[in-house]
């Protein structure tokens, strides 16, 4: 074994062909990597979903011995790759330990421990825990001393003390070697995009969320003068001028987010923002010239969590938002540069048809009240450690008792029992999926094969019909599109 040597594997959400596949950079395994790096360690990273020789890479990677074999795991379809990887890595080395990070394992670490293919768990941040670990492994010591992991010990599960949150301005800078770059370029807006994150947390307490449990309500961000010098390197270095801000909430701190936008002004840097997420209640707290400082910074797009047009459900799953905040502050965005993208769930935990139609009609008056407004609509999954996956408990939801039963959880799938719905929202949700693509007037269908999107116009008035009427009788259309991967594809 080589006391230098580890590999990290990166499971892909989905399989087959994707009309529109998205491939973001991993930086769940760059940032932990990225330490190992630094400290003279060797890293094999290979991601499914963006390499398309990634098992040559993987079988190459295995011909020397790791000090231990690393997967970043979402709940959801992930899981099921991830197994099969840590399968096939221990018929090579059985005695070689896996180590699961990221957000499953850190929320159900001794259910995933559970599974004899996962020997350790990283439980949290992963920068400081992973280089301690691995040196632990490399020179035989008891695991017991790494702060913030999961392991077994003689047939028993034990957890030890709780890691601190690293300081994310004391990290060396990402080893963005570690990948080649080219295949997570997006074309946005007329540039290249990477993802990029510059804070981690939020202080609000959204019931489906599970920010809450990974960052206990926390919010820490780089500083400004920390975040110009990685855009300028990721400028110099790879010729990428546009960025989708990953941050949960960068508008935490009005003072911080203004400060960094006056910053990237000030360094001419001549960026585009294709995606940054935003509150609606932030919105409402900026003045004019904030907003104007947007367009200027280069954001060409801002996401915003709506979640219902119905406020009992808002109350539900404590958005802290008034539906008419929504319109007040959608208002103030009309005749701005960048497009607001308004995100809405369907099938939420009591949702009933004339509650979703609600959304539905504040959807549409968002986008007819400013032609550049866009709108997605997801399907609600219960994410383990959230308020409203135990109300999904309470109404009689069958928790996953093992790893390998978590894969159907994921937006764009109804499970096959959903006890949190109210009668008839299954089918009604189900069918509606794929037509709600078409919602409102300004719709316009994404750079695609011309056979798709001349399908797509033929489709057109049919989808309108469906969400207009609420009609998901004989869905047969949406069955097709995902069983070919034009949308939503299902494993």
């Amino acid at each position: 074994m080589s006391n230098d040597y580890v590999i990290l594997f990166h499971p892909s959400p989905r399989l087959g062909f994707q009309a529109h596949r998205r491939v973001e950079l991993p930086l769940c395994l760059l940032h932990p990597a990225t330490p190992l790096v630094h400290a003279g360690i060797r890293v094999k990273l290979i991601d499914q979903f963006a390499d398309p020789e990634w098992e040559r890479k993987l079988e190459e990677a295995l011909r020397e011995k790791p000090v231990c074999f690393g997967v970043s795991c979402m709940t959801g379809p992930q899981i099921t790759r991830a197994l099969a990887a840590c399968r096939a890595f221990k018929q090579r080395y059985p005695d070689i330990p896996t180590v699961w990070g990221g957000i499953h394992p850190s929320i159900l670490p001794e259910q995933t421990l559970r599974n004899p293919l996962v020997d350790i768990v990283v439980i949290g941040e992963g920068e400081a825990t992973l280089l301690d670990l691995v040196t632990t492994l490399a020179n035989g010591q008891p695991l017991s001393g790494v702060a913030g992991i999961g392991y077994r010990d003689n047939g028993n599960i034990q957890l030890t003390e709780p890691r601190p949150f690293v300081d994310l301005n004391a990290q060396p800078p990402l080893a963005y070697e570690l990948v080649d770059i080219n295949p997570y370029r997006r074309k946005m807006f007329g540039a290249d995009h990477v993802a990029y994150c510059s804070s981690r947390g939020c202080p609000y307490r959204c019931g489906f969320c599970y920010g809450g449990v990974m960052h206990k309500r926390k919010w820490r961000a780089k500083q400004s003068e920390r975040v110009v010098e990685e855009l300028v390197r990721l400028i110099r270095d790879y010729d990428i001028r546009g960025f989708n801000f990953t941050d949960d909430n960068l508008f935490t701190n009005l003072d911080h987010a203004h400060r960094l936008m006056e910053a990237i002004v000030r360094a001419d840097l001549k960026i585009r923002i294709g995606k940054l997420h935003i509150r609606i209640d932030a919105i409402r707290r900026m003045d004019n010239d904030f907003l104007d400082l947007l367009g200027r910074v280069g954001v060409e797009r801002l996401t915003i969590g709506v979640e219902s047009g119905c406020q009992r459900v808002l109350d539900l799953i404590e958005k802290t938002l008034r539906v008419e905040h929504v319109l007040e502050a959608s208002r103030k965005l009309i005749g701005r540069p960048y497009v607001p993208m308004y995100l809405f769930m369907m099938g939420l935990p009591t949702e009933t048809p004339e509650e979703l139609r609600q959304s539905l009609r504040l959807a549409e008056q968002l986008l007819e009240e400013n032609p550049r407004a866009a709108k997605t609509f997801n399907i609600y999954t219960p994410y383990p450690g959230t308020n409203l996956y135990r109300l999904a408990v309470q109404m009689g939801m069958k928790e996953p008792q093992r790893l390998e039963d978590w894969p159907p959880m994921n937006y764009r799938n109804v499970p096959k029992e959903t006890p949190w719905l109210a009668p008839g929202m299954r089918e009604l949700i189900s069918g509606l999926d794929f037509p709600l693509m078409f919602l409102g007037t300004n719709f316009q269908f994404k750079k695609t094969h011309p056979v798709v999107r001349a399908l797509g116009k033929l489709y057109l008035p049919v989808a309108q019909y469906r969400v207009r009427h609420m009609n998901a009788r004989f869905p047969i259309e949406s069955k097709i599109v995902k069983r070919l991967g034009l949308f939503g594809r299902q494993d």
